[in-house]
């Protein structure tokens, strides 16, 4: 099991261990730094659920201003994967609960 320790703007800590970009992170402890962007995709999507999740939590940043294409709702539905979009602090509330006892992913935006 993996927990999130802390994030503020621009900044996430996991096992003591600072990051600064944007990343997913997974139950099995595997932490990927992803490329900023402001726009969470079906191709996003696909790369997340190779590895069979049954949840995948996005934090959309500290605004919430990251936004979720439509079709990764779809794809979600079509996968079986219960799929948690909220602004990144409470995103990661979400993951922490869940990486107790689900096979989860987080997808964080860490600024705006």
């Amino acid at each position: 099991m993996i927990n999130i320790d802390s994030f503020y703007f621009g900044n996430m800590i996991i096992k003591g261990r600072k990051f600064t970009n944007d990343l997913s992170v997974s139950w099995d402890g595997e932490v990927i730094p992803r490329k900023s962007e402001h726009l969470f995709t079906e191709n996003d999507f696909v790369d997340i659920i190779m590895k069979n999740p049954e949840i995948v939590v996005i934090g959309t940043g500290t605004a919430g201003l990251m936004k979720i294409a439509p079709g990764v709702q779809v794809k979600a539905g079509i996968e079986g994967i219960q799929l948690v979009v909220k602004p990144t602090a409470q995103a990661i509330e979400e993951f922490n609960k869940y990486a107790k006892r689900n096979k989860v992913i987080g997808v964080f935006h860490l600024t705006c």
